[in-house]
């Protein structure tokens, strides 16, 4: 079973459990047996999807293992077209955050290292990150070079996984189509809700997704 620092780590992961319908017991913070138990259905739930729908690299396979299952088999599927963009590498390097850690990617430009571009205007409970619905892929070169935007070549490599992935995958939402903040390594599932929406029923260890 995973390990947890704090008592917000530990409702945070209920919460998780409860709204892919593994956990049915309290959001209150205590590491109950039913919880020992919903943690151990996830991991088997992330092996089978693994051993059907393929592996990835590792730093892959910790953000796709970090998912809600539904999202696991969607993310894995996306990779999948990546390998028409050979010889550049895809890996998807972030995936679910709690809300400490949303909070974290917020303040980078603010309050921390105010110097710096800020990363995400979405606070904790804010981004569908906290929900185990999204992740964020990184294409590195040949060389190992990443991808960051810095060269006209790069984000014509985000268009073009994103085409094929969107082609090939219904159900994506890829963040290089908004408007408001353009983030073209960010892909999400579909869901026809807002983050506000799915934070309500989240908390509440609600199912959230149709």
């Amino acid at each position: 079973m995973k390990t947890f620092e704090t008592h917000d780590d530990v409702v945070f992961f209920q919460r998780f459990c409860a709204s892919c319908g593994l956990y049915g017991g309290a959001i209150d913070g205590v590491v109950h047996e039913d919880m020992r138990s919903a943690s151990r259905k996830l991991k088997e739930q992330y092996e089978y999807i693994r051993d059907n729908e393929g592996k990835f690299d590792e730093r892959s396979e910790r953000n796709i293992e970090s998912l809600l299952p539904v999202a696991q088999i969607i993310a894995r599927r996306m990779l999948a077209t990546s390998r028409d963009l050979y010889p550049l590498v895809v890996k998807i390097i972030s995936g679910t955050r709690t809300y400490a850690e949303q909070n974290a990617l917020y303040a980078i430009g603010r309050t921390i290292d105010p110097q710096k571009k800020k990363v995400t205007n979405a606070r904790g409970g804010e981004s569908n990150h906290n929900f185990g619905i999204a992740w964020d892929v990184g294409i590195f070169e040949e060389n190992g070079r990443y991808m960051d935007g810095s060269k006209p070549n790069d984000s014509k490599a985000y268009q073009a996984l994103a085409t094929a992935a969107k082609a090939a995958i219904p159900e994506l939402e890829w963040g290089g189509d908004w408007t408001s903040f353009v983030d073209p390594p960010h892909y999400q599932l579909k869901t026809g809700k807002n983050a506000k929406e799915i934070r309500a029923s989240f908390e509440k260890g609600l199912p959230f997704l149709s």
